[in-house]
C-alpha cells in the first residue's frame, strides 16, 4: 500500500465515538458538525491573521482533517488546502498531504496545481519533508502524473536519508502500475536490488517486498542467493517484527545444501520461537518445517520443540490470535500424530471464548485425541452438548464421532455418550446424534445393539424428521431389518414414510428410502412386497428429481429382469466402511503445509480457491526481464558464495553505492 494515511486520532486527541459525535478533546476540536461551517473554515484558511498564528492555523487544519475522517465532504476547501501546503510547519504539511491524497481524485485539475510545491518539497533539506512529499505525489490519483514522479522517485532511491529511500522503494510500485516500461528504462529494479544491502533494516524490508512484487518468483529467487540469505539471517534482530516475518518468509524457501546447514539455521532461529508476536513464531515454524520436509524423524522433533511456544500464545493471546494458531495446530496435529496429546487440557473450551474459537478448540480436541487421553476428551466434548447452544452442541457431537471413528478404543465410550444425548429430547441434539450414530455403525457394526433402541425411539418421536438425520434413520431401518441386532418393526416404521412420498421434498431422503425398501424387501419379502410396489409406482411417476426418478426405474427394471441379480446388486458385499472420504485429504494437507502461515490454513483450503486469478498470475509477472542479467547485476548478488554457517556477529552493512553517504 502506497498511501499510508496519518493516524489522525494520534495527532488530534481522542478518536471519534460510534454515535457519530466526536468526543471533546482538550482543545474542544471534536464537536458536532454545524451546517454552514465549511464556509467558516474556508474563511479561516484564507484569513491572513490565522496564517500568522500557528496554533490557530493548526486548530483549523485539525478540524478539516477531523471532519474528513468522519466522512464529511471537505472537498470545497481544496484550493485553500493547496495554498496551505506552503508552510514550514511539519504537522501542517502532514495534514495537508493527507487531505490532498484523499481528495485529489475528485479535483484532478486543481490537484495539478500542487505538483510544483510537492516537487520542491521533494528536494527540501528536511528528510521528513522530502519523504512526505514523495509519498503524497505518488498517491495523487490524477491523469498525467507519470512525468512528475519519475525524477523524484529515482532521486529518492539514492537519497541519503533512509526514510526517503524506504518511501521511494514503495513508490516504484506506483510507477510500475503507471508505466512498467519506465521502470525498465530507468533500471530501477537493479537499484532496488542494491538496497537489499542498505544499512537501514526498514529500507531492506521494503526492498524485499518491492522486488517480489516487481519480479514475482524471479525476484524471490534473487533473494534466495546464499550471500543474501546469510546477510538477512545475520541482521534478523535489527528488523521490526513485521519485517522479520518477511525475512522468514524468504528464508523458508531456501534450500540448504547439507544437514549441518539445516541444524545451524534452526539453532540460530530457535530464539525466534520465544517471540511475543505470533506471526514471527509461525514464520519461524514454517522455516523449520520446510528445512525438514524430507526428514520425518527430525520434523517430529521440530513439532515437539514448537509445541510449547505455540500453546503459550494460544492460552495467553487474544481470541483472534488464538483462532489463527489453533488452525495451525490442527494441521500440525494431523502431520505429527501424538505430539500435542499432552496439551489437550489447554484446548478445553471456555464459555467465555467466542464461537469461532470454541469451534476450533473442539476440532483440535478431536485431532489430538489418542489412546492415553481419549476418555478425558470424550467426556469434555460430551459436556458441551446442551439445549442452549445448538451450534456448539452440533460441533461437539461431530467431534465425538470423529474421535470414535479414528480411535477404535474410544468407540464404545462415544456410543454411550450418544445414547445419553439421544435421550435428552432436544431435536437439534437428536438430529446430530443420529447422523453420528449412523456413521459409527457403518464402521463399528458391533455397536448396533447399544445404539438401535435409542435410534428406534428417535424414529417414533419424530425428533429427527428432516434432512440428513431423517436419511440416516431410513438407512438404519434398511440396514438392520433382520439379524441378531435388528429392528423387528422396521417395515412398519418405514411404511408411513412410503405413504408420504409426495410430501417429502429432500431428494437424499427419497433416494435412501428407495434403497432401504429394496434391502428390506430382500430380507422380509412377505411384509415389504406391497409397500415396495407402492413406492416404485410413486417414485417412477415422480419427475421432481432426475436422480431419484432414475434410481426408481433402475430398481424396477432390475426386479423385472432377475430378482436374484437385483439382490446381489443392491446388497453387494455389505455396507461396512473402513475409511470415509472425509478422512483422506492428503493432497489438501500437503497444499496447506506449502502455504503454512497464510490464510490458506485459516480457511482450510488451497490458495487457488480463495485468491483471485489476478493475484495468482501476478507471481509470474516480471517487470524487468533483464534484471537478473549478470552483466549489470550488483556485486552483492554476484559475489562468491559465503559461509551460511557463519553467524558470528552482525555483518557490517554497506550503504548503497549511490546513496551518497550520510544518515537519516
Amino acid at each position: 500500500t502506497l498511501r499510508r494515511c496519518l493516524s489522525v486520532p494520534s495527532l488530534l486527541g481522542t478518536p471519534p465515538q460510534r454515535s457519530g459525535r466526536m468526543a471533546p478533546s482538550g482543545g474542544g476540536l471534536f464537536v458536532d458538525h454545524k451546517k454552514g461551517e465549511i464556509p467558516e473554515l474556508k474563511a479561516a484558511l484564507r484569513d491572513p491573521a490565522v496564517a500568522k498564528n500557528p496554533k490557530q492555523q493548526r486548530a483549523t487544519m485539525e478540524k478539516v482533517v477531523g471532519y474528513m475522517t468522519l466522512g464529511i465532504d471537505m472537498s470545497p476547501l481544496f484550493s485553500e488546502m493547496i495554498m496551505a501546503t506552503a508552510t514550514k510547519d511539519l504537522v501542517l504539511k502532514k495534514m495537508c498531504y493527507l487531505y490532498l491524497s484523499n481528495y485529489a481524485e475528485q479535483q484532478p485539475e486543481l490537484a495539478l496545481l500542487v505538483i510544483n510545491t510537492l516537487q520542491k518539497d521533494a528536494s527540501d533539506e528536511d528528510p521528513m519533508v522530502r519523504g512526505l512529499a514523495l509519498r503524497c505525489i505518488c498517491t495523487l490519483c490524477v491523469n498525467n502524473i507519470l512525468e512528475y514522479i519519475i525524477e523524484p522517485v529515482a532521486k529518492g532511491l539514492r537519497d541519503a536519508s533512509p526514510y526517503v529511500r524506504k518511501t521511494a522503494v514503495m513508490c516504484v510500485l506506483r510507477l510500475r502500475d503507471l508505466s512498467p516500461e519506465t521502470v525498465v528504462e530507468r533500471r530501477l529494479v537493479p537499484q532496488i536490488v542494491n538496497l537489499i544491502d542498505d544499512r537501514d533494516p526498514q529500507v531492506v524490508a521494503n526492498s524485499m517486498y518491492a522486488l517480489q512484487e516487481l519480479q514475482g518468483t524471479a525476484g524471490l529467487n534473487m533473494l534466495l542467493q546464499r550471500g543474501t540469505v546469510t546477510k538477512l539471517l545475520k541482521r534478523l534482530r535489527e528488523f521490526n517484527e513485521w519485517s522479520q516475518c518477511q525475512v522468514l518468509q524468504v528464508i523458508a524457501d531456501f534450500q540448504a545444501e547439507s544437514d549441518e546447514e539445516v541444524y545451524e539455521v534452526m539453532d540460530f532461529l530457535d530464539e525466534r520461537l520465544r517471540h511475543g508476536n505470533s506471526a514471527v513464531v509461525l514464520g519461524t515454524v514454517k522455516v523449520f518445517l520446510n528445512l525438514t520436509a524430507d526428514k520425518p524423524g527430525v520434523r517430529r522433533q521440530v513439532a515437539e520443540r514448537i509445541k510449547g511456544p505455540v500453546m503459550n500464545l494460544v492460552t495467553g493471546g487474544s481470541p483472534e490470535v488464538a483462532s489463527v494458531l489453533l488452525a495451525h495446530i490442527l494441521l500440525l496435529a494431523q502431520e505429527c500424530d501424538g505430539v500435542f496429546e499432552d496439551e489437550y487440557d489447554s484446548l478445553f473450551v471456555r464459555y467465555s471464548d467466542p464461537a469461532y474459537v470454541q469451534a476450533l478448540k473442539i476440532q483440535a480436541l478431536s485431532a489430538v485425541a489418542s489412546g492415553s487421553n481419549f476418555r478425558a476428551i470424550v467426556n469434555e466434548l460430551s459436556s458441551l452438548v446442551s439445549a442452549f447452544d445448538n451450534t456448539l452442541s452440533a460441533s461437539a457431537i461431530q467431534a465425538l464421532g470423529e474421535v470414535a471413528l479414528r480411535l477404535p478404543a474410544a468407540a464404545s465410550l462415544a456410543a454411550e455418550k450418544l445414547v445419553s444425548h439421544l435421550g435428552k429430547g432436544v431435536p437439534a441434539v437428536t438430529r446430530e446424534s443420529v447422523v453420528v450414530a449412523r456413521n459409527l455403525m457403518r464402521r463399528h457394526r458391533q455397536l448396533a445393539p447399544m445404539l438401535l433402541p435409542s435410534l428406534t425411539a428417535a424414529i417414533r418421536s419424530g425428533e429427527a424428521d428432516q434432512g440428513e438425520a431423517k436419511a440416516a434413520l431410513v438407512w438404519v431401518l434398511g440396514e438392520f431389518g433382520e439379524g441378531d441386532a435388528s429392528i423387528p418393526e422396521a417395515p412398519y416404521l418405514l411404511e408411513p414414510m412410503i405413504d408420504e412420498w409426495g410430501e417429502e421434498t429432500d431428494p437424499n431422503v427419497k433416494a435412501e428410502l428407495l434403497t432401504a425398501a429394496m434391502k428390506l424387501f430382500f430380507a422380509r419379502p412377505g411384509e415389504m412386497q406391497q409397500m415396495l410396489g407402492r413406492l416404485l409406482k410413486s417414485a417412477t411417476a415422480d419427475t421432481s428429481d432426475v436422480d431419484v426418478h432414475d434410481r426408481a426405474l433402475f430398481y424396477y427394471r432390475l426386479l423385472m429382469a432377475d430378482p436374484n441379480e437385483a439382490k446381489a446388486v443392491v446388497l453387494g458385499a455389505g455396507t461396512s466402511v473402513d475409511k470415509f472420504d472425509e478422512e483422506g485429504g492428503e493432497d489438501l494437507k500437503e497444499s496447506l503445509f506449502s502455504t503454512f502461515g497464510t490464510l490458506s490454513v485459516v480457511y482450510n483450503m488451497p490458495e487457488d480457491r480463495w485468491l483471485s486469478e489476478e493475484a495468482l498470475t501476478a507471481r509470474d509477472n516480471v517487470t524487468d526481464p533483464h534484471a537478473a542479467d549478470p552483466s549489470w547485476s550488483p556485486a552483492s548478488t554476484a559475489a562468491p558464495a559465503q559461509d551460511l554457517l557463519d553467524f558470528g556477529g552482525a555483518a557490517e552493512s554497506q550503504a548503497p553505492a549511490a546513496a551518497g553517504g550520510g544518515g537519516g
